[in-house]
């Protein structure tokens, strides 16, 4: 039997603080740019504001559980669009 992963790849899980956090790197700093403005569009469709720091070519994304509970659907739902948002320039 085959099981879901319980984040999309690329993500790192780390449990104690409940965190996940994933790195995008970009080419340059205009996809930068870009994909930092779409995940402000989904942070503010999902209520859902991670923690995000930048440089000219890559976003640290880290997205804690709410009051220190575990993360859960919602920061799974969150990884997953933001990795389709990270994509958009690559397409």
């Amino acid at each position: 039997m085959t099981t879901e992963p319980r984040w999309p790849e690329g993500w790192t899980e780390v449990e104690k603080p409940s965190l996940l956090h994933r790195r995008f790197e970009f080419a340059a700093y205009p996809e930068t740019r870009a994909f930092l403005d779409r995940l402000a569009g989904l942070s503010k469709e999902t209520g859902l504001y991670p923690d995000l720091s930048f440089s000219r070519t890559h976003v640290n994304v880290t997205v804690y559980g709410w009051g220190g509970a575990a993360v859960g659907a919602e920061a799974r739902e969150f990884a997953a669009r933001a990795e389709a948002l990270a994509s958009v320039d690559a397409a």
